[in-house]
């Protein structure tokens, strides 16, 4: 795989070809694991959903891109939209690096619709020659035609004091006639907390509100992409916390994507009134930068990014990588968020007998009594997902082509269960108990995958082709 200097991660865009554009588009189009019903970069790298809204009764969604390799190098914002959330239109470039305050990336923004345009706020990242950060907070509006118009000046231009520049990803909110914004941050102590503030419109002046109090002090030495998403009548805090200590919460990957969920926001004294304790959002292998849509009568709506800070994938090798989850309707059950997929439009007709090869675009349906102990298998002799059910939790073990495994836990009731499991070239979505629980995560098959089972077994399945968006 290609070693990334420095100077070439933040080389302009214009030192690029066409022809070296293209090249790339073809190389992802006609990957082994291209694709087919998730969002993927054109080319290049794709990382964390920003700017999320329901604006002019569309939706609207970007990613960072770094278009010219599978690196964390020069990033903007690349736009899409969709009437239904599952078949989505190219709307090509969006806000793109530049000097004074985003001259190494533009970094994760949320976007808020505000009559018929639409306000984003998003982190500029700019490094000094001595390799110091800047994070600067910037604004930009979008008019119903797409065009942007980037303000001049930052809208916050520096952290408080006692933070360090570790400062980013701002939510922007409308509440009680105020713009609020939730941004990740670190405390000069190297510590993760969660900052507010507030303007009478977008534009500001913005002014400190002080800390977010949901319950903790501070977890870990950084907290990326806070999100707050009004649930049936409830708040999730939705964040990614960097180095949280296992003894608060078990999980999985290098950093994980979790939730809390509260009554309400108390906007006067920036607190979370009677904030709940920390869930995982995903126990799979991959999810992470979640961002919310709270989209009024709309309800709720989530995307992730499957992939993992400081991680490779083997398309890296194809010089691109990442994609994002399916988008997620989000609904209370039983003091946990429930995550429903929004699949109605793709959900074809049912596949021939399950023992046979397994569609790589399929869903896969699963029905089991409480008592069951049975693993299921699907792939072939080199790679796959093992699925071992038990009165007491589900795991599922990831093989790799590679050898390298690795193996996630849920736990369950003592009561029958139901799985849905969302097979799409070289990723997976599984949602236990109509969206309870998810794994998710990214798997790179090099040959045809089967589905194996005990031949006395009690797990019923059935699976339908799932169609194509590209």
């Amino acid at each position: 795989m290609k070693k990334w200097t420095d100077m070439q991660r933040n080389a302009r865009y214009e030192t690029y070809s066409s022809q070296t554009l293209a090249t790339l588009q073809a190389q992802q189009a006609n990957s082994l694991w291209h694709l087919h019903y998730h969002l993927q970069p054109k080319s290049g790298l794709m990382n964390d959903p920003n700017g999320f809204v329901y604006a002019n009764n569309r939706w609207h969604l970007a990613y960072q891109n770094f278009p010219y390799g599978a690196v964390h190098g020069l990033k903007s914002w690349h736009e899409i939209s969709s009437d239904d959330l599952q078949h989505w239109q190219d709307d090509g470039v969006g806000l793109q690096p530049h000097a004074p305050y985003s001259t190494q990336g533009v970094y994760s923004g949320s976007a808020i619709a505000v009559g018929e345009r639409c306000f984003l706020m998003y982190t500029g990242n700019v490094f000094t020659e001595s390799g110091d950060r800047i994070s600067t907070q910037l604004g930009a509006w979008v008019d119903a035609d797409g065009t942007i118009d980037e303000l001049a000046t930052p809208l916050i231009s520096a952290p408080p004091t006692g933070y360090t520049q570790h400062f980013r990803d701002p939510q922007i909110l409308h509440q009680n006639g105020r713009y609020y914004a939730i941004l990740g941050a670190q405390r000069q102590d190297l510590r993760g907390t969660i900052l507010i503030y507030s303007a009478k419109q977008p534009e500001g002046p913005w002014q400190f509100e002080g800390p977010l109090d949901f319950g903790y002090e501070s977890l870990g030495y950084m907290i990326e992409c806070p999100n707050l998403a009004f649930v049936d009548g409830k708040v999730a805090l939705i964040f990614c916390p960097q180095g949280l200590e296992q003894s608060l919460l078990e999980y999985g990957n290098i950093h994980p994507n979790v939730y809390l969920l509260a009554d309400a926001v108390d906007w006067d004294h920036h607190k979370l009134i009677r904030p709940g304790k920390l869930h995982n959002l995903d126990f799979g292998f991959d999810g992470y930068a979640a961002q919310v849509a709270n989209a009024g009568t709309q309800g709720a709506r989530l995307i992730s990014w499957l992939g993992l800070p400081d991680t490779t994938y083997p398309s890296d090798g194809e010089d691109w990588q990442g994609c994002l989850s399916l988008v997620r309707e989000l609904h209370l059950q039983a003091g946990h968020l429930r995550q429903t997929p929004v699949v109605d439009a793709l959900v074809g007709a049912v596949n021939s007998e399950t023992h046979d090869k397994i569609d790589v675009a399929s869903v896969l349906h699963f029905e089991w009594p409480a008592d069951v102990e049975e693993t299921l298998y699907l792939g072939n002799s080199q790679e796959g997902l093992e699925l071992h059910l038990s009165p007491q939790a589900l795991t599922i073990k990831r093989i790799e082509t590679s050898g390298v495994t690795a193996t996630r836990h849920a736990t369950l009731l003592p009561e029958a269960h139901q799985a849905d499991l969302y097979l799409d070239a070289s990723c997976f979505e599984l949602y236990l108990d109509e969206g309870t629980v998810v794994l998710s995560g990214r798997i790179f098959p090099s040959g045809d995958w089967y589905l194996s089972r005990p031949t006395q077994n009690q797990v019923q399945v059935t699976s339908r082709a799932m169609a194509t968006i590209f």
